[in-house]
């Protein structure tokens, strides 16, 4: 049976894992993909590919401005190679990237688009006297990060590419990321790396 009654404090010392900054959350799954086992003559599936999510802190500063988000989209092709049983991940450009017309903490967009979207947020689920957002989000592609906890830039593969954390072999390769900007509450930055199981 399963040992289940773990306790987060002893997460890095059980685990082995070496994550870098202040990281508040982490999970991890692997997902099999068996279409490649027909190409490859094989029963055992094709390639495993792991997903690292991992959330932390921007920095130590309250944020103040319009509530919005920050993010970016790395596109990566991927290809199986049934003689290594290993998947290579092919650059595939900066990624579409966005951040609210004031700004967010560390983000710096390396291509603004000259046109803005508006984004409107409003739930009432607390009471009429809620507060809603209504700002234009700056669209773009590609980013240069430099807050916490893992600083990068999509202008090249090198830039979105994290060396192994622990888990699986190889490097990770930055899938996702976004901030969530919560005017008085710290800012949290949210990312998704793939990873060869």
């Amino acid at each position: 049976m399963a040992d289940c009654c773990k306790l987060v404090g002893n997460f890095l010392e059980d685990t082995g894992m070496v994550l870098p900054g202040c990281i508040i959350s982490v999970s991890n799954n692997i997902n099999t993909d068996y279409s490649n086992a027909y190409v490859c003559n094989s029963l055992d599936g094709g390639a495993t590919i792991g997903s690292l999510n991992i959330s932390g802190y921007v920095d130590t500063g309250v944020y103040q401005g319009c509530q919005g988000s920050a993010g970016v989209q790395i596109l990566w092709n991927r290809k199986y190679d049934c003689e290594v049983n290993t998947t290579y991940f092919i650059y595939n450009g900066p990624g579409r990237s966005f951040e609210p017309e004031d700004g967010a903490p560390g983000v710096t967009l390396i291509h603004v688009f000259n046109n803005s979207s508006r984004i409107m947020s409003a739930s009432s689920q607390s009471g009429p006297s809620s507060q809603y957002s209504d700002v234009l989000q700056t669209e773009g592609v590609g980013m240069d990060y430099s807050g916490g906890p893992i600083n990068f830039n999509t202008d090249g593969s090198v830039g979105c590419t994290v060396g192994n954390m622990g888990i699986g072999t190889g490097d990770y390769y930055l899938q996702n990321f976004r901030i969530e900007l919560v005017p008085g509450s710290i800012p949290v930055a949210s990312y998704t790396f793939s990873y060869n199981v």
